[in-house]
C-alpha cells in the first residue's frame, strides 16, 4: 500500500515541496527565495532558508511530516561510468574512492561519493557513480536539521528529470532562473549529464543560445562514444521547468534539422491545477520509492539509488546492540521472578515447620494414643515430602534460570560484527 511521503528541493532560486501518495500529487507549494541565499546549490544563509522551509511548511500545513526526500543541485556535480573486476561489498567502497581519484583527479575528502552497481557479468562490475560536493550536500543537510527536518534519502536533479522521462531514448532540458541541466538518456542510463548556470543579468536569447551550445556539445559527445546507436533527429528534446512556458524558444532548439521539441509528461496523476513541469524535481524524488516497491512500475532510467552520504543515514544496530536491552531486561525479570519464588518457598517452608512444631505440642498436651501419634506421623512425612517437592522445583527453576541467561549472554558474546535483527 503506498504511503505518503514529502519530496523537497532547495535550487538557487526557490524552495518546492510535494507532498505525494504513490503516483497522486496531494499538496504541493513554492517559496520565492532572495538573491544570494543560495549559490550554485550551495546554501550561503543557512538560517534565513530554514526560516524559509519553516514557512512554506506552515503555509501547506504540513505539521508533523518532518521525514523529506531531499533534491540537490546538479551544479558541479560529476557523473562517470566505472568498470572493476567483481569485488567483496566491503572492498567497493575503497575501490571506487581509487577510481574516482585516478580518473577523475578528484580529492576524495571534499566530496561525497554515491554509486550503483548495473550489472555485473564475467566478473566485472558496471558501476553507475557520482560526485556530490561536501560543501553543498553539508549545508543542505544543516539546513534541513535548523528547519527541523530530516531527509531520509537524496538525489541530484538530472538523474531525478531522467527516472520521470517518458521516452527511453531523449535529450532532458530543464531550465530555471539562474542554472539549467541537459541530459542525455540513452539504454536506461543518463549517459551524459550538463548542470550550469547562467550568466548573471542574461537575457532569455542569451540563455537559449547557451542552453542550445551545450545541449549539441551533449550529444556530440555521446555519439561520439557511441557510433553503433547515436541520438539521431528521431531521438526527441523533451522541456521542463521555465522552457516548458517558452515555446518561442523551442525553434532555437529544434535546430535547422528540426529535432521534435516536446514538453516532458509526468507519470503521476493528472491535477488540473498541478503543473507537473515547475515540480519536475519533486515528482523524480517522489517516484524513487513508487517505482522500487510497485510491482510492474516501468521508468525508463535504471539508476536509483540513496545518494545521502552513509554519514547521514540512520545507523543500524547490530544484533549486539538490538540484544543488550531485552537480555538486560530478561535478567532482571529472571532475577526478580527467582528472588520473589525463594521468598515465597522460604516461606512455605516456614509454615511448615509452625504446623510441625504446633502439631508436636498439641501431641504433648493431649497425651495421645500410639495410634494418634502414627497418624500425626504420617501427616509430617505428607508434609515433609512435600516441602521436598517445593525444594525440588525451586532448585530446578534455579537452574532453568540460570541456562537461559547463560545462553543470553552467550548470544550476546559472539555476535558477529555488523548483524541486526529484526526481531528476537
Amino acid at each position: 500500500m503506498a504511503k505518503r511521503q514529502v519530496s523537497l528541493h532547495i535550487d538557487d532560486a526557490a524552495i518546492r515541496v510535494m507532498v505525494s501518495k504513490g503516483w497522486e500529487p496531494l499538496k504541493w507549494s513554492t517559496m520565492v527565495l532572495e538573491p544570494g541565499m543560495v549559490k550554485d546549490g550551495v546554501i550561503q544563509d543557512q538560517v534565513a532558508v530554514a526560516a524559509k522551509i519553516r514557512e512554506l511548511w506552515q503555509a501547506v500545513k504540513l505539521g508533523g511530516n518532518k521525514k523529506v526526500v531531499v533534491g540537490v543541485s546538479g551544479v558541479n556535480c560529476l557523473y562517470q561510468m566505472v568498470t572493476l573486476p567483481e569485488l567483496p561489498e566491503n572492498l567497493l567502497p575503497e575501490a571506487v574512492a581509487r577510481e574516482a581519484t585516478h580518473n577523475l583527479g578528484i580529492e576524495t575528502d571534499q566530496v561525497y561519493l554515491s554509486w550503483q552497481i548495473l550489472s555485473v557479468d564475467h566478473g566485472q562490475m558496471k558501476i553507475y557513480l557520482t560526485v556530490m560536493s561536501r560543501d553543498m550536500i553539508d549545508g543542505i543537510l544543516s539546513t534541513l536539521q535548523e528547519a527541523g527536518l530530516k531527509a531520509h534519502m537524496m538525489d541530484i536533479k538530472p538523474l531525478c528529470l531522467a527516472r520521470v522521462s517518458s521516452e527511453p531514448r531523449a535529450v532532458l532540458v530543464d531550465t530555471q532562473p539562474g542554472n539549467f541541466d541537459v541530459v542525455v538518456l540513452a539504454n536506461g542510463i543518463p549517459e551524459v549529464v550538463r548542470s550550469l548556470s547562467f550568466p548573471e543579468e542574461a537575457l532569455l536569447g542569451e540563455k537559449t543560445a547557451l542552453l542550445k551550445r551545450e545541449m549539441d556539445r551533449a550529444i556530440v559527445f555521446y555519439n561520439s562514444a557511441h557510433m553503433d546507436k547515436v541520438i539521431d533527429l528521431t531521438v526527441p528534446i523533451l522541456v521542463s521547468g521555465e522552457l516548458a512556458h517558452q515555446e518561442g524558444e523551442w525553434e532555437m532548439l529544434r535546430g535547422p534539422r528540426e529535432r521534435t521539441v516536446k514538453v516532458l509528461e509526468s507519470p503521476m496523476m493528472e491535477r488540473a491545477d498541478f503543473d507537473h513541469s515547475r515540480y519536475v524535481t519533486t515528482v523524480g524524488l517522489a517516484l524513487k520509492e513508487v517505482l522500487a516497491d510497485e510491482v510492474g512500475a516501468v521508468s525508463h532510467s535504471i539508476v536509483n539509488f540513496n545518494a545521502l552520504p552513509g554519514a547521514y543515514m540512520p545507523r543500524k544496530q547490530s544484533l549486539a546492540e538490538a540484544l543488550w536491552l531485552p537480555v538486560v531486561i530478561g535478567g532482571v525479570l529472571v532475577a526478580a521472578a527467582g528472588i520473589g519464588l525463594c521468598a515465597y518457598m522460604q516461606g512455605q517452608n516456614n509454615d511448615l515447620a509452625a504446623d510441625v512444631k504446633a502439631e508436636e505440642a498439641r501431641i504433648v498436651e493431649q497425651n495421645l494414643t500410639e495410634k494418634d501419634m502414627a497418624a500425626l506421623e504420617e501427616q509430617v512425612s505428607t508434609a515433609q515430602a512435600a516441602a521436598e517437592q517445593v525444594e525440588s522445583a525451586l532448585a530446578g527453576w534455579d537452574a532453568n534460570r540460570d541456562l537461559v541467561a547463560g545462553d543470553l549472554w552467550e548470544v550476546y558474546d559472539n555476535v558477529p560484527e555488523g548483524m541486526s535483527l529484526d526481531s528476537v
